[in-house]
């Protein structure tokens, strides 16, 4: 899934009204897992000069991008966290990493080609869907809708949840979003 998704389930399933340091922990640790990404594009594109098609058809495939990847969606890394800052009674570090486990939990089934090592560092395998969030030749189309339709309705419960203008404001261009984006893309790509 797209990384504003993962923080609107996680937002969904987690945050709670008047807990701003707590939502914020939830957010933060829905983000987390794809962070490396973020740092891998602003390099390769910002800093290395990398050309966006070799980015992701080869350096990304390359150490250490490939560990970082590994490290930043290891399921037991995450619930070993989760485990430790609860006995410590550090429950915002506790519910960021629940939330980086939410992210991984909608991420495991719709990667195939890209699939990221779950289990590091106890396995190296992968989970190559049948199902892709992205590439059409794996439903990708089909899931892109879900994931916008599911995005949207989770929206909506925020905004029955959330009454301050400021969250609402942020909600609308979360929304806004879910259609300026393929707009763009699609204007752009012809």
């Amino acid at each position: 899934m797209n990384t504003p998704t993962h923080l609107i389930i996680s937002a969904t399933l987690l945050s709670e009204r008047h807990a701003a340091r707590f939502n914020g922990a939830v957010l933060f640790g829905a983000l987390v897992p794809d962070i490396s990404l973020y740092v891998l594009f602003f390099w390769a594109r910002f800093i290395a000069g990398i050309p966006e098609r070799t980015l992701w058809s080869q350096v990304y495939w390359q150490e250490p991008w490939q560990t970082i990847s590994a490290v930043s969606n290891s399921l037991p890394l995450y619930a070993s966290v989760a485990v430790v800052a609860y006995f410590l009674g550090a429950r915002l570090l506790a519910i960021g990493a629940i939330s980086s486990i939410v992210h991984l939990c909608f991420d495991f089934p719709f990667h195939n080609t890209d699939a990221h090592v779950h289990f590091w560092p106890f396995s190296d395998w992968r989970f190559h869907s049948p199902i892709s969030y992205w590439d059409p030749r794996h439903f990708g189309d089909i899931v892109a809708v879900v994931e916008i339709v599911l995005a949207v309705c989770c929206m909506a419960l925020l905004w029955r949840r959330f009454e301050g203008r400021g969250v609402r404001a942020v909600l609308f261009l979360a929304m806004a979003s879910y259609v300026a984006v393929p707009v763009y893309f699609s204007y752009m790509l012809h």
